[in-house]
């Protein structure tokens, strides 16, 4: 970089960061699409949990829910009782968990 330029970062940051968001919204809506289309095909349901459903951060034994944690974060440990818990490992049982519930209702 030469001396006395500035790189800008404000509106094109903006736009950009905007157009990735649309982007990403497209591509998980296409997935959507498809997995429907597919259940439909198959005779099978789609459930869909919640978007804003705390899968990371609730423990998986005893329900509780925790406190945000960093993408950085692969184990935890529940303050309600103690479990040990793989981060991947306890969202998904407890998204395979939401989804029977939400199933059944």
């Amino acid at each position: 970089m030469r001396a006395g330029s500035r790189v800008r970062r404000g509106k094109g940051r903006r736009r950009k960061s905007r157009l990735n968001e649309a982007i990403l919204d497209a591509s998980w809506g296409e997935l959507l699409r498809q997995l429907r289309y597919k259940c439909e095909w198959y005779g099978r349901e789609l459930v869909v949990v919640d978007r804003f459903f705390p899968s990371t951060r609730r423990c998986s034994a005893c329900h509780a829910v925790g406190e945000r944690l960093d993408v950085s974060v692969r184990r935890w440990t529940c303050a309600g009782c103690g479990a040990v818990h793989d981060r991947d490992v306890n969202a998904a049982v407890n998204l395979r968990n939401e989804g029977l519930r939400l199933l059944a209702a």
